[in-house]
């Protein structure tokens, strides 16, 4: 464990019952992520903490997906209203029926995704001298800042609650597992984000600059 002083996370404890443990894990993550972090495994396999991430975010994505489809409805029932709808229906039903299938493969790509993302972050963490134990412990970290897509329940701004959860979260996972300080774990977590806003805004720029010429040329 990260703190010796301190018993497993309830998920991590073999002795849990799986949904107690996942129940009690989670409440421990939202009252208390400083000493959820101190209590989560750093030696012990990656499949729980996965199996941990991949679940909760796929709740949120379930949620999400459930939320646009109530407002589809809503906006569909009042549109049919006024008429000239019917050929929407064939259309709609396809759409739903996509939603369903993404939901029912979005585990695989959310496993995917907290691999790459995890690899980003601790390569940045490497960059600024923080690593101290491991990618282990990132991917550890980011696997149970899932916890934060909780937060899709709230309708409208649940997207955005759940990033800049999922943010302060990453940086007090990193800040404890790898008992570093609280600027380099933020610097491992914002500087992708930064890297990533300047790649699309050099891409636009030259997008821009590419259409601007090519008009020229008319």
């Amino acid at each position: 464990m990260n703190d010796q002083s301190l018993p497993q996370l309830p998920f991590e404890d073999p002795a849990q019952p799986a949904v107690a443990g996942l129940i009690a894990t989670v409440k421990l993550f939202v009252t208390d992520p400083t000493t959820a972090f101190r209590r989560m495994s750093l030696t012990t396999e990656i499949f729980r903490p996965l199996i941990y991430g991949v679940l909760l975010a796929w709740v949120g994505e379930a949620v999400a997906y459930l939320f646009g489809l109530i407002f589809q409805v809503s906006i569909f029932g009042f549109l049919s209203q006024i008429g000239g709808m019917e050929e929407a229906i064939p259309a709609a039903f396809l759409g739903m029926g996509l939603g369903i299938f993404a939901l029912i493969i979005a585990p695989v790509f959310i496993v995917i995704g907290i691999f790459i993302y995890s690899l980003i972050v601790h390569l940045f963490l490497m960059m600024v001298g923080g690593d101290q134990s491991g990618f282990g412990a990132t991917f550890r970290v980011l696997c149970y800042s899932n916890t934060s897509q909780l937060a899709q329940v709230v309708p409208i701004a649940g997207g955005i609650i759940a990033f800049v959860w999922s943010l302060i979260l990453g940086i007090i996972g990193l800040t404890e597992a790898h008992r570093t300080t609280t600027g380099k774990a933020v610097a491992a977590v914002l500087l992708p984000i930064v890297a990533c806003c300047v790649c699309m805004a050099i891409f636009v720029m030259l997008a821009i600059a590419f259409g601007i010429s090519a008009d020229s040329w008319n």
